[in-house]
């Protein structure tokens, strides 16, 4: 049976189909398209976080993947939100008392790329996290990115690669659905950065050339793009 060419899922869309299927991200993770932001923006993980705050620290940095959201009321009939959270380290939750929920729930929504501020306490063994402050990854990673470097052998990617430069984002479905339904929000000013493609002709010879005009760059388009076939590698600027 001959098989049509098709274009592979994009990262994104490809994890949250794993994770609407068995309850976890089988193949990576939605943030590791941030590594190397995440370092720039010094931010801690889950993990790291932790240990943290088992030695003292009562507030840091994580960035996460929201996975989901109840709301609840609390005995005083105030509104709280208790958010499922994810990273490359491992699961966790934190909670949104009624000013912050009323604040920040757009931007929280499952399956949206998140940097937050958290606070937190020891209690016994376990974590008690709360977000104090929040806001799109992307957001926070174009502060950073100015452009991408895209490392090819050939011309045969360069219809995917130019797909993907343009390719529209979503934004978060609304309510507090189970999963990583959504993506994250887009934002009016997402980046517009410059685009090279090198060419490598060679293990000694490459060229370089800068695409006309600007593009929207973050680290899901570079990601997406890393995942054309025939493309070597993408370099975040």
């Amino acid at each position: 049976i001959m098989l049509p060419q098709v274009e592979p899922w994009l990262p994104a869309e490809r994890l949250r189909r794993e994770y609407d299927a068995i309850g976890f991200f089988l193949s990576g993770h939605p943030l590791d398209d941030y590594a190397i932001i995440l370092k720039r923006l010094r931010v801690q993980s889950w993990a790291e976080f932790s240990r943290a705050v088992k030695t003292g620290a009562t507030a840091g940095k994580v960035a996460a993947t929201v996975v989901s959201r109840m709301e609840r009321r609390t005995k005083t009939g105030n509104k709280m939100g208790i958010m499922g959270l994810s990273d490359p380290t491992g699961h966790f939750e934190a909670v949104l008392f009624s000013e912050g929920l009323a604040q920040y729930r757009e931007v929280l929504e499952p399956g949206a790329a998140v940097l937050l501020q958290l606070g937190a306490e020891l209690q016994g063994e376990d974590i008690r996290a709360r977000v104090l402050h929040a806001e799109p990854l992307d957001d926070a990673a174009a502060k950073t990115q100015k452009g991408l470097r895209i490392f090819v052998r050939d011309t045969k990617p360069l219809d995917s690669i130019a797909k993907r430069l343009n390719m529209p984002e979503a934004s978060p479905q609304s309510g507090a659905a189970r999963g990583p339904q959504a993506k994250p929000a887009a934002a009016p000013n997402r980046a517009d950065g410059d685009v090279s493609l090198v060419i490598m002709l060679d293990l000694e010879t490459e060229v370089e050339m800068k695409l006309p005009g600007r593009f929207k760059v973050s680290p899901q388009i570079a990601g997406a793009i890393k995942a054309v076939s025939g493309v070597v590698d993408v370099q975040t600027l």
